[in-house]
């Protein structure tokens, strides 16, 4: 498992991110090409600020930022273990 990292969570197209620490479920880290990023990621958020666990399960639109590469993908959050599955838009 990498480092935690910071991604940027963007809930029912708000204009700016929440940032967020994040362990991914991956020995490797991601790539910086945005054509070599995944289709999914798994990991689960470290630490999530009060309230924004519940903010984001109630939200209708959830979208994070994962690296530099900007690309944005969906995501479904498990709020028992904090566990997301992203999905490459």
């Amino acid at each position: 498992m990498l480092a935690p990292q910071t991604i940027s969570v963007y809930l029912n197209n708000a204009l700016r991110a929440t940032p967020q620490l994040a362990e991914l479920d991956s020995d490797h880290p991601l790539p910086d090409a945005v054509r070599e990023m995944p289709e999914v990621v798994r990991g689960h958020f470290v630490g999530l600020a009060q309230g924004l666990g519940h903010d984001i399960e109630a939200a209708w639109k959830r979208v994070m930022i994962l690296n530099s590469t900007e690309v944005l993908y969906t995501f479904q959050y498990d709020p028992v273990n904090e566990n997301f599955v992203a999905t490459k838009r």
